[in-house]
């Protein structure tokens, strides 16, 4: 796949996040910090998505995934590991959404990269996909770089 990098203003953006575990609650935060209106789908939730509940944060359909709830989103995160929701996303999923298969990748046309702001800059790394931890390492080591200032020398 060809990534197209793409920095998006997700302001008030519906986001449809399908699992209730620690990688829903990951791409649940990031969606957050970015603006978006962010409704996970799942029957039981992980604590931080629970605090994000309680705090208003997001909203929480307590079910499995069903068409109904992934067809008007903008972008949709498949994070739930379950393979009957990955179907359901797949089959009612449009050409004009974004789709993150955050557990199959094959299922969307988007990642998350790492990425990081400083006060001038906004840097993300993106291995594809193929190494998520690489990509990772790189942003740390970047963070460092641009802390120091090392960008204006």
């Amino acid at each position: 796949m060809f990534d197209f990098p793409l920095f998006l203003d997700m302001t008030g953006k519906p986001a449809v996040v399908v699992g209730g575990g620690k990688v829903a609650a990951r791409k649940t935060k990031k969606l957050l910090g970015a603006g978006a209106d962010i409704t996970v789908v799942a029957p039981t939730i992980h604590d931080d998505l629970t605090y994000l509940y309680d705090q208003g944060d997001i909203d929480w359909i307590k079910d499995i995934c069903r068409e109904d709830y992934v067809t008007s989103a903008f972008i949709i995160i498949s994070a739930s590991g379950d393979g009957e929701a990955q179907r359901i996303i797949r089959e009612s999923m449009h050409p004009f959404q974004l789709v993150n298969g955050a557990d199959n990748p094959e299922l969307g046309n988007t990642v998350f990269p790492a990425a990081f702001q400083d006060e001038e800059f906004h840097v993300a790394v993106s291995t594809n996909g193929a190494s998520p931890t690489a990509a990772k390492s790189v942003k740390r080591k970047l963070q460092k770089w641009f802390a120091a200032k090392n960008y204006r020398k």
